[in-house]
């Protein structure tokens, strides 16, 4: 696991509190919800939570926040995810996947290599995409997937989804075909809806296969560790990345001591030198000693917080 370079401290302080961002590598079988709970008991820390929900069956890369990094949960949903998977073509199931009853429900023999690459293409970009039934959304004050488990379906609409590349990395051909996918994508997008939406282009019928995460905004599933893998080190709280892991994305202003008191008060301030190339809009704003002071927003040379990190008096109690 690479070692964290960024400023502010990871890990436990002297305070108590954890702060941080955890990139997790989920093991089939275990649920979002249940790894938070078992982060949760490793760091005896209540404040976790988790980014971008990944199903039971699928692996990979769930970025975990904890302390005041969960307030930066909103911008980690921002940035781009990754998916590795593989896609079933022929066969279609009531839940996108293999969690129920595989159908057959079509011949892919006629299909090769090019026509689903191509085929493929037509998913990228702005693209529609229903909810599953199966799936978290809220529809009359329940999930989805509680309706669907009482045998009920109700009309939902498509959502405008980005998927930023898709690739074909390979594909083998027979009566149940399989196509290998690398995907890039935005917030909301369902794979498994993609996986079934390629395979009605293609006429056969499709369902997902296998997933895995392989990358979420900075992180890559080289920079994850296992629950168990956790659990071994000496320090759980040392698998910890700095908060402003979460919004690396953003461009950096680093400010004076002044600037910095009154932007940890809630105060606009006049930032009179900025990086180049000149930020506008969102940035993390650090202090003299590069700790995230803020997540604000620079309309010129004003910056304006938008969410002040409330780190208190705690300072690092050893570490890296």
């Amino acid at each position: 696991m690479t070692e964290p370079t960024l400023a502010t401290p990871p890990g436990r302080l002297r305070a108590g509190r954890l702060h941080g961002v955890l990139p997790l590598n989920k093991t089939a079988g275990m649920t979002s919800f249940a790894a938070v709970r078992q982060v949760r008991r490793l760091l005896a820390e209540r404040r976790v939570g988790h980014a971008g929900t990944l199903d039971p069956a699928a692996t990979g890369l769930l970025p975990i926040c904890v302390g005041q990094a969960t307030r930066l949960v909103d911008y980690l949903h921002l940035q781009p995810k990754r998916y590795h998977c593989v896609v079933r073509l022929g066969v279609r199931s009531e839940t996108l996947d293999t969690e129920s009853e595989v159908v057959e429900t079509g011949d892919a023999s006629a299909l090769d290599q090019a026509t689903v690459a191509a085929a493929l293409q037509r998913f990228v970009g702005e693209i529609e995409q229903v909810p599953p039934m199966h799936s978290a959304v809220r529809r009359e004050g329940r999930h989805l997937y509680e309706l669907a488990r009482e045998g009920r379906e109700v009309e939902r609409e498509p959502r405008l989804v980005s998927v930023l590349r898709a690739e074909l990395l390979g594909f083998r051909p027979g009566r149940l075909a399989e196509a290998e996918l690398d995907v890039v994508c935005g917030k909301g997008t369902y794979m498994r809806v993609l996986a079934a939406d390629l395979g009605e282009a293609v006429g056969t019928g499709g369902l997902l296969g296998w997933l895995e995460r392989t990358g979420y905004g900075s992180l890559t599933l080289a920079d994850a560790i296992t629950v168990e893998q956790m659990a071994a080190l000496d320090d759980p709280a040392s698998a910890l990345l700095p908060p402003e892991t979460a919004v690396a994305f953003m461009p950096r202003v680093d400010l004076a001591p002044p600037l910095a008191l009154q932007l940890r008060r809630g105060q606009a301030v006049w930032v009179p030198r900025l990086p180049d190339p000149r930020p506008q809009g969102l940035c993390r704003a650090h202090g003299p000693e590069g700790d995230l002071l803020a997540v604000g927003e620079l309309q010129g040379n004003l910056l304006r917080p938008v969410k002040v990190m409330a780190w208190g008096a705690a300072v690092p109690a050893g570490g890296w």
